[in-house]
């Protein structure tokens, strides 16, 4: 199976990999390819690492349950939910330690260049303090590069070279094989860490296979502001991220090489943060969402002869986006994450359902709901939830659902538009002949068994969007 290597570099990086999970989960096609993800951060302590490679891990279990049958027998990914197979790099080396370990270690960025042992009339001291300032040299490069390239480039450049991960990467990256590169563009790690990396793979004359991989990105302009540094105490402000972002740009015109790079950011930073390097903890946001869509556009995209450059804009500017607001070219988004959302929904009443015959004859009864496979998929599901959650409340919104309960009516789910299905017995109805017909695939695996009927009714209605 052919793989998509996707560099998520820094916080941005990590925040719409999150997104990309969630798309994978909820039914989005990769045309086939396998999703290896490569997370690359020198933010050693931030949660938002961590709260990745747990939701990372939470989809990759809930895929081995829906494709083992037992005895050592694999099933084909379902066609639906869940359809991507995800791998870490070290699954490729079947290695327990993990290769996408951190890029910096908990030293300032003085001690990283040794300054210490300089003479005060040293020329590379003189050189040093023109090019950097005393807070630049003070800082931990432990919780990243606090939105500075010149010092990105300078650590980024050297960790790359011989790490574990790019070494794991030569290793796998097979002919047809594609690299995918997240990064934001107005903050320090993404900035320096993508024209850094899409360089080194481009001039990887000892693997081939390597150079030539179609290579896609999405690099992420300013969507978000920070709380004034001078209340918050931080150094970074995000009165600059426009400036840096021309800055950029500017270089990336004409330096970077990657077949399809798209862009996705704001006009308007409608969404503030609180300024805190330590912690970062940003509810999902439409901007990473987008940027997330971009992995699935590229992965359908052919070679060309010339570097493509993608954007996609929005119909209308308000705080919360629907299906009409979006455009014609979010439908494939609106309706993935309906799926899932009505998938959710069904997942609170099929527990309680008295007259279900799936019971019966496919063993989705109370013994299967107390099972691991099941609460496994159920902990997952209740995360896209609250990812969605964040998605609709924040500034810019992606709102296109409704709240909708258990019991209420669903006809309306979608905003501006009517589904045919009014409440959730017209689904019950269609995971049943979805189960009748197929008959003949007979494995007696109940969670995969649920996930496919379920697909199959959910889509009846949604693909009509």
């Amino acid at each position: 199976m052919a793989k998509v290597f996707v560099f998520c570099i820094g916080g941005t990086g990590l925040r719409v990999m999150k997104s990309v999970v969630m798309l994978a989960a909820s039914g989005m096609k990769t045309n086939g390819y396998d999703i290896v993800p490569v997370v690359l951060d020198p933010h050693v302590d931030l949660e938002e690492n961590t709260v990745l490679s747990t939701t990372i891990g939470d989809y990759i279990k809930v895929y081995k349950n829906a494709t083992s049958a037992g005895a050592a027998q694999q099933l084909d990914a379902p066609k639906g939910f869940f359809n991507t197979k995800i791998l870490r790099l070290e699954d490729l080396d079947d290695q327990q330690n993990s290769v996408s370990a951190n890029m910096a270690e908990k030293k300032s960025f003085g001690q990283y260049l040794n300054v210490g042992a300089l003479a005060n009339d040293d020329v590379n001291n003189y050189l040093i303090q023109t090019l950097y300032s005393k807070e630049n040299l003070k800082n931990s490069l432990s919780v990243g590069f606090k939105g500075n390239p010149n010092v990105g480039t300078v650590v980024l450049n050297e960790m790359i070279s011989g790490a574990d991960w790019y070494d794991a990467f030569q290793r796998h990256c097979e002919k047809g094989d594609r690299v995918f590169i997240i990064s934001s563009i107005f903050g320090g790690t993404g900035a320096s860490g993508y024209p850094l990396l899409e360089k080194k793979i481009k001039e990887d004359e000892a693997h081939p296979q390597v150079k030539n991989a179609l290579m896609g990105a999405v690099t992420v302009l300013p969507y978000y502001s920070l709380d004034d540094p001078t209340t918050s105490g931080s150094d970074i402000d995000s009165a600059n991220f426009y400036t840096k972002t021309k800055a950029a740009l500017s270089y990336y015109e004409k330096s970077v090489k990657s077949d399809y790079l798209y862009y996705a950011g704001e006009q308007s930073l409608k969404a503030n943060y609180k300024n805190n390097e330590k912690e970062q903890k940003d509810d999902a946001h439409m901007v990473e969402l987008l940027a997330a869509s971009a992995l699935f556009d590229f992965l359908y995209r052919e070679k060309q002869d010339y570097p493509q450059a993608m954007t996609r804009a929005i119909r209308e500017n308000v705080d919360a986006l629907d299906l009409s607001t979006l455009g014609e070219g979010y439908k494939d988004i609106v309706k993935t994450v309906s799926n899932m959302m009505i998938f959710d929904l069904m997942l609170e009443i099929l527990r309680d359902e008295k007259q279900f015959p799936l019971k019966k004859t496919r063993g989705l009864n109370r013994e299967f709901y107390d099972d691991q496979p099941y609460n496994a998929l159920k902990a997952f599901v209740a995360q896209f939830r609250n990812w969605y959650t964040e998605l609709s409340e924040n500034k810019r919104g992606f709102a296109p659902l409704n709240r909708v309960s258990k019991g209420e009516k669903l006809s309306s789910m979608v905003k501006g538009y009517t589904l045919k299905a009014k409440d959730e017995s017209y689904y019950l109805l269609k995971m049943i002949e979805a189960s009748n017909s197929k008959t003949k695939d007979e494995h007696g695996n109940k969670l995969r068994y649920l996930l496919d009927f379920a697909y199959d009714g959910i889509t009846e209605y949604t693909d009509q969007i």
